[in-house]
């Protein structure tokens, strides 16, 4: 049987990226007046306000640099603590910190998401935040989370960096808690390559959010075009991935040449934090961003249909996937009962190139546990799901014939280990 897939299914190379994009960010590239000047970050802030029904929200170039800017208008401070997941990227502990206070980790459960029965004997009078995030999309168990958090007058934080759309009780996520953050990523729910929106419905808090707001700076004209620059690459280099190794080599080459840019930095790796991400969201950002959470309706509908063909057709015991949550996923997790290395060299030589959320309790691999204050050992569940886990892709321009591609790929690959 021929498994072949000329375009490699790739679930982290600028996977929203369709053909409309590349040709917005082309048009762009060449007007550079438009970079920071013009009126679409105020449709975009526009847009927010009105989907999730909020009084305030305010842009940035990043969710990480919203995180921090959150932090700053809540007063976290030295020796101040915020409570977050053990089962994260490293750019949340990493804005804590830069705020000079402390992460103190909660372990998950099979949700993927914070078990609220472990979270109250992490507060103490120095605790400033709770930062709920909801992964990969699932919702987490936020009714207790708010409970606990009620009962002791700590404010939550919704880290939606990868959801926008989904539903808690007829809320939307990322409008439950006092704030709430978005990331709008390269391999986000939505990409403009880089951007974050902070959104709230306490009018004194927003104010303070776009006051903060006020005294940033813009990113520089060369940092804008080398986004620009990331989905007409990107455009080029996914066909020819695994033609000889062409597209591989295309892109090596372009991040040495800082063409492109890392999602996460060797300096976020080592628990730092790069100050250009606390800039205000550019004019050419927004109109990428504005372009898809215009379609997000569309996203949402066929990342829904993905997320239900794997929950109804992966049924092979060497596969589980304990949440079953069944909605439109950033991407579908699943725990594998075997070697996961070598699953993913398989999946990998069929042109399927398979997500690593988080193959490390926090990603990206080598981050510098020590310092963010981390220690495996205290998270069972969290070490435990890292040492299972692979993500299946659920993005936009994906078509259901390679879902059933993938699919039909596992289930090969758990035959022939039985056989």
């Amino acid at each position: 049987m021929n498994l072949y897939i000329k375009r490699p299914i790739a679930i982290e190379i600028s996977p929203n990226t369709a053909f409309d994009d590349v040709r917005i960010a082309w048009g762009i590239f060449f007007t550079p007046w438009r970079y920071i000047n013009g009126n679409s970050v105020m449709l975009l802030e526009q847009w927010f306000r009105q989907y999730f029904s909020v009084s305030s929200a305010i842009s940035f170039v990043s969710g990480r640099g919203a995180l921090f800017i959150i932090l700053q208008a809540l007063g976290v401070n030295k020796d101040d603590e915020v409570i977050i997941q053990s089962f994260t990227c490293a750019v949340v502990p990493n804005a804590i910190i830069a705020r000079g206070a402390k992460p103190i980790y909660v372990d998950i459960n099979l949700s993927l998401t914070m078990d609220p029965d472990k979270l109250e004997k992490e507060i103490t009078k120095k605790t400033k935040a709770i930062i709920v995030q909801h992964t990969f999309g699932i919702p987490s168990d936020i009714e207790k989370i708010v409970s606990i958090a009620n009962k002791y007058e700590i404010p939550i934080i919704e880290d939606s960096a990868h959801v926008i759309g989904g539903i808690w009780k007829n809320k939307k996520l990322g409008s439950i808690g006092k704030v709430g953050f978005f990331s709008f990523g390269r391999d986000k729910a939505f990409s403009s390559v880089f951007g974050g929106m902070v959104i709230t419905n306490d009018i004194m808090f927003g104010k303070k959010i776009r006051s903060l707001h006020r005294v940033q700076k813009n990113p520089s004209f060369l940092w804008i075009l080398q986004q620009l620059f990331h989905p007409i690459a990107f455009y080029i280099i996914l066909p020819l991935y695994d033609t000889l190794y062409i597209g591989k080599v295309i892109l090596i080459i372009l991040q040495k040449l800082h063409f492109l840019s890392f999602s996460v930095t060797n300096k976020e790796k080592d628990g730092g934090f790069e100050k250009i991400l606390l800039s205000k969201l550019p004019n050419a950002l927004a109109i990428l961003a504005l372009h898809q959470v215009r379609k997000i309706k569309e996203y949402n509908a066929k990342r829904n249909s993905i997320t239900e063909l794997y929950i109804k057709e992966l049924s092979d015991p060497m596969f589980s996937f304990p949440w079953r949550v069944s909605s439109s996923l950033l991407r579908f997790p699943v725990l594998i009962n075997g070697n996961r290395d070598d699953l993913m060299l398989f999946m990998k030589k069929h042109n399927i190139y398979l997500g690593n959320w988080y193959t490390e309790c926090i990603g990206p691999s080598g981050t510098d546990f020590e310092k963010i204050y981390y220690q495996r050992s205290n998270f069972p569940i969290s070490l435990m799901i890292s040492q299972k886990i692979i993500n299946l892709p659920t993005y936009p321009t994906m078509k259901i014939a390679d879902a059933k591609r993938i699919i039909q790929v596992l289930q090969i690959y758990a035959r022939n280990k039985r056989s």
